[in-house]
C-alpha cells in the first residue's frame, strides 16, 4: 500500500471528525442593501440565502486585520477562515456567510456575525472546504 492509498482510505474518516467540530449554523447568500434599523440601534442587511450549511470558524494563524476611518468611526476587518462540509456547494466571492446558530464552544461574540466570502482556500487532501472570510467590525 502506497502512502497516497493510504490518505485515501483514511481520508473520509478524517473527514468526518472535522464535520463534527461544525457545531455552528450559518446561512450564505447574497447581501442586500445596508439600511439602519431603529429597533435595534445598528445597520443591518437582508441576506437571500443560497443554503444553510454546519460550519466552524477560525482564526487564521497569519490574522489580518486593518484599519481605516469612515468619518467619525474606524472601521477594523479582520480575516478568518470559515470551514465548511467538503461536499457544499461551491460559493463564488462576495457571497455573505451570517452565523445563524453558535456551537456550545463557539465564542458567544461571534452571534450574528457577518462574513464576506473572499474566496477558496483550495488544497490537497481536504478534510473541508476552506474559505477566506473578512468580518467588518466598527
Amino acid at each position: 500500500m502506497t502512502l497516497n492509498d493510504a490518505i485515501a482510505a483514511e481520508l473520509p474518516f478524517l473527514r468526518a471528525q472535522a464535520e463534527s467540530r461544525m457545531t455552528t449554523t450559518v446561512e450564505i447568500g447574497t447581501p442586500g442593501p445596508w439600511r439602519f434599523d431603529p429597533d435595534l440601534g445598528r445597520d443591518v442587511r437582508t441576506l437571500t440565502v443560497d443554503f444553510t450549511t454546519k460550519a466552524r470558524i477560525r482564526v487564521r494563524s497569519v490574522q489580518q486585520q486593518t484599519e481605516s476611518e469612515a468619518g467619525a468611526r474606524t472601521i477594523v476587518t479582520v480575516q478568518r477562515e470559515l470551514h465548511i462540509p467538503i461536499g457544499s456547494p461551491a460559493i463564488a466571492p462576495g457571497k455573505v456567510a451570517r452565523v445563524t446558530t453558535l456551537g456550545p464552544l463557539s465564542d458567544p461574540s461571534l452571534a450574528d456575525a457577518e462574513f464576506t466570502i473572499l474566496g477558496v482556500i483550495p488544497g490537497d487532501q481536504m478534510t473541508a472546504r476552506r474559505l477566506l472570510v473578512e468580518e467588518v467590525q466598527t
